[in-house]
Parts: C-alpha cells; sequence; structure tokens
C-alpha cells in the first residue's frame, strides 16, 4: 500500500517535473517550408541630404555582407530638385540630374542591392508658391497643375539620368515624401485626387512611352493612416491603380506594448491585391517618432530590441516586403535618426536590421513559422527556393536565455545551421554551427538577444512531378 502510493506520488511528481520543463522549453517553433507568404524585397535606409557619397568605409559597412557588415540591401536616396537640399537639375537627362550620392547607388548595387528613390519636393520652378519649402512665401506649398506633365518628365529624366550616365537601374521611385505635411523644409502638399490625376494622367504614361521599368509608388505619407487616406482615390481608379507597384508609408506613429506588442498595420483593404507594400521611413527624432522613443542618441540593446519588435511585426505578421529605417547616418548625436551618429557611433539597432539584411536577401520569401512560441520570444523564417537556403530569425526579449526547439516540416534535409547574433554583447557575432537532427534542433537563446540561423539544404526536396520514378 505505501509503497504504491509512493510510486503514484513519484510518477505525479515526475509528471509534473515534465511539464514544468516542457513550460520552460516553451512551443516548438515549426517552419513550414511549403506555406509561402510574401516576396522579401530588402531591408535598408537613406543618405539623402547629404550632399556626396559616403566613404568608401561607410558605404563597405552599411551594405558589405563581410563580418560586422550590415548588408543593407536597400538604399532610399533623394530625387535632384535644383536646391542646395537637394543639388541637381533634371531638367534634361544629365549628370547633374543624377545627384551627388551616385557613388552609394553604385556600392549599394554592387553588393546585391537596389536603389529607391523619393522627392522631397518638385524644383521651385513647378511650385505654386515658387519654393521647394512649402511654408514659404505664400505657404501650402504644391505642384502646379499647368505643371504636372513638366515635372513627370524631370521624374523620367531622373531615371534615364542614373541610367545613362551611370548604369543605375532604379528599382523604384516615389510621388513624394509625405505629401500630407508642409515643412520648413523641401516638402509640397498633395491631395488624394492631386495624386491620382498626376499618376493617372502623367507620370505613368511617361514611363510607358519611355519604357522605364522603375516601379512607381504612392502615397508615402507620415503615418499608414494617412497613406491608406491619401492613396484611396488611387486605389480605387483602375486607371491609376495600373502604373503603381507599391503602396508605401512612414512608421512614425509605430506604438509598442510590453516588450513586443506593437500596433499593426496591415496591408490597406481598399488596395488592389498583388501590389508591394514598403515601409519606408522611421526613425526617433527629437519630438516626434513611435511610442517608445527615448532623448539622444540610444545605442543601447533595450533600444534596438524596440525595434526588433518593430520589424518583427511588419515582416512576420503585417507583410509587408520591405522595411527602412530613415538615415544611415546622422546629422547630429542628439537624437536616433540614423543608425549611425555622425561621431562613428554604431547603435545596436543597426546591427539587429543586419540581422535581417545581412541574410534574408532580394527576392528571398517569407514561410510559415511558429510566430510566438513562447512569452516574449518570436521568430519568422525565410527562404531562397533557387538555392534551397533557409534563414530562421528568433528575437529573446527576456532578460534571461530560454532554450528553444526548432522543427522545420515539408523541407529539404538541413544537417547544420549557422547562427548569428546581436545581443548586450554582441553585434552580428557568428557562432559555431548547430547541429540538425531530423530537421529538428534545439538551441539556447542569449538574454536580450535576436539570433539569425542560415543554412543550406543538405539534401534537396525531391522532384514531385515525376511519374513511374523510384526515388531513394
Amino acid at each position: 500500500m505505501h509503497r504504491k502510493l509512493l510510486a503514484t506520488t513519484l510518477a505525479a511528481a515526475f509528471f509534473l517535473f515534465l511539464a514544468g520543463s516542457s513550460t520552460a522549453h516553451g512551443q516548438t517553433a515549426t517552419i513550414n517550408w511549403a506555406n509561402v507568404h510574401q516576396v522579401i524585397d530588402g531591408f535598408g535606409a537613406s543618405d539623402a541630404f547629404m550632399n556626396g557619397s559616403m566613404s568608401s568605409a561607410n558605404q563597405a559597412f552599411f551594405f558589405g555582407t563581410g563580418t560586422g557588415q550590415l548588408g543593407l540591401s536597400l538604399l532610399r536616396v533623394a530625387v535632384p530638385n535644383g536646391a542646395n537640399s537637394a543639388a541637381g537639375s533634371c531638367a534634361s537627362v544629365s549628370k547633374s540630374c543624377a545627384g551627388p550620392v551616385v557613388g552609394d547607388m553604385q556600392a549599394v548595387i554592387a553588393n546585391g542591392g537596389r536603389v529607391y528613390a523619393s522627392p522631397w519636393s518638385p524644383p521651385a520652378v513647378y511650385t505654386t508658391n515658387k519654393s521647394v519649402d512649402c511654408t514659404e512665401e505664400s505657404g501650402n506649398g504644391a505642384l502646379a497643375t499647368a505643371d504636372y506633365a513638366s515635372y513627370a518628365t524631370w521624374l523620367a529624366n531622373f531615371v534615364q539620368s542614373l541610367k545613362t550616365e551611370d548604369g543605375i537601374t532604379l528599382y523604384a521611385i516615389s510621388v513624394q515624401n509625405e505629401p500630407d505635411t508642409c515643412q520648413s523644409y523641401d516638402s509640397a502638399l498633395w491631395s488624394a485626387s492631386n495624386i491620382d490625376t498626376f499618376v493617372n494622367s502623367n507620370l505613368g504614361p511617361t514611363f510607358a512611352a519611355e519604357g522605364l521599368s522603375t516601379l512607381i509608388f504612392v502615397p508615402e505619407a507620415s503615418s499608414n493612416s494617412a497613406s491608406t487616406s491619401l492613396g484611396a482615390a488611387c486605389a480605387s481608379d483602375s486607371s491609376c491603380a495600373q502604373y503603381v507597384g507599391g503602396f508605401n508609408w512612414h512608421d512614425y506613429d509605430a506604438s509598442l506594448s510590453g516588450a513586443n506588442t506593437v500596433a499593426a498595420n496591415p496591408y490597406p483593404s481598399g488596395w488592389p491585391e498583388g501590389k508591394k507594400y514598403w515601409e519606408t521611413e522611421t526613425s526617433c527624432g527629437q519630438g516626434y517618432g513611435p511610442n517608445f522613443c527615448q532623448t539622444g542618441f540610444n545605442s543601447d540593446m533595450t533600444n534596438a530590441l524596440d525595434w526588433a519588435a518593430v520589424i518583427d511585426q511588419r515582416i512576420a505578421v503585417d507583410n509587408a516586403n520591405a522595411w527602412l529605417y530613415w538615415w544611415l547616418i546622422d546629422a547630429n548625436n542628439s537624437d536616433d535618426e540614423g543608425l549611425l551618429a555622425n561621431n562613428g557611433t554604431i547603435a545596436q539597432r543597426a546591427y539587429v536590421l543586419g540581422q535581417y539584411s545581412k541574410f534574408v536577401r532580394p527576392g528571398y520569401s517569407r514561410i510559415d513559422a511558429t510566430h510566438l512560441p513562447q512569452a516574449d520570444v518570436s521568430v519568422s523564417a525565410y527562404k531562397s527556393t533557387g538555392t534551397n537556403s533557409l534563414v530562421i530569425i528568433a528575437t529573446n526579449y527576456t532578460g534571461s536565455a530560454v532554450s528553444q526547439t526548432f522543427s522545420i516540416t515539408n523541407a529539404p534535409t538541413f544537417s547544420t545551421l549557422s547562427p548569428t547574433i546581436t545581443s548586450v554583447n554582441l553585434s552580428l557575432a557568428a557562432q559555431s554551427s548547430v547541429s540538425v537532427s531530423v530537421n529538428s534542433f534545439t538551441y539556447t537563446l542569449p538574454a536580450d538577444s535576436v539570433t539569425t540561423f542560415v543554412g543550406s539544404a543538405s539534401i534537396p526536396l525531391p522532384p514531385t512531378n515525376l511519374k513511374g520514378v523510384v526515388v531513394r
């Protein structure tokens, strides 16, 4: 009796121990190779208003894919408007029209990346207040209706100048940076109707007539809700939408609660399916930005994990195809507008962005993964079908190391994966390879860290379209 009771008690204790262990390890993060989501176009930031290309060392740091380099694959540049802040004239196809940062464009392309451009204002001669500054003169500067056709030609000349003068193919161009704001610097106001008419009647036909493959993006407002509103007319107008390659927005109103809960920004319901969905600018400036912003230039891991949560939400949940920070290099050291301070200090958020950009290259696809396998741990996964390459990104938002098991299903066979970690003490630091057994492995994620696992299949999936063939 006592022996049976003791055995029962020990069995119950052992069951509780196993249950407790299961809780500590969390749910298995299942990666489904066959369940494919959006194509990734890239990750990056801007060199706008820098008045010249960066040093070769900075180009290598931002765009290179070697040790300690970020591998950013999208560079956002400013379209010249003839003013000091955006030098160059695009009245004709010319070297001047290509602008002052051609070297940066060539550097990102040489490393497998792409160039994307935004106009901050039409040239003064085409605006209603004859200034690139929206608040100058009579104020509320906008593109003059009579100059719609001329401005479409100006933008087409920019695309052609890059190609003709420097061999650069511009991947995409926006109609206007933040058309919802009138600022005392390069800016211009646009209504939804203005955007619809300009793209439908001028920019789209001009690009089509000149055979330009550069994608047109609208409306790139300062928030997702403003972009949805300003893009509504074009979205509902098939004549306009046919010329548009994607919807873009800025994420200055991102809202974070807890360790990693970010308010969603799903693809706008009014937009036709099949358009790209890009987040093209966000940061913490002086007095503006997401709700987690702090004063000063913050280079710590706490700040980096806040941005990790935003990137994860936008890519793994909201299905964005691209994510860009604001500046590559901050114009000052007093806020978080840049990944790098102008005194050379590198923010950990730069390395967190590199955990994505260096390994999830343009053309990769996001595949299904258990997004939240345990409390304050997020997981996303990506693949390149052509090379049978797999990327898994796991973020541990807690102050303690956690054990996480991963299972890769409906996939070719992987024997090893190589982890790279950014944490309080590590910055894109390569670690020893992890053995994968029957496409499953367990790894201890360091406290406050982002870990990226990368590998190529050792045994590819067998073909599925062969009949009467025995595959061994």
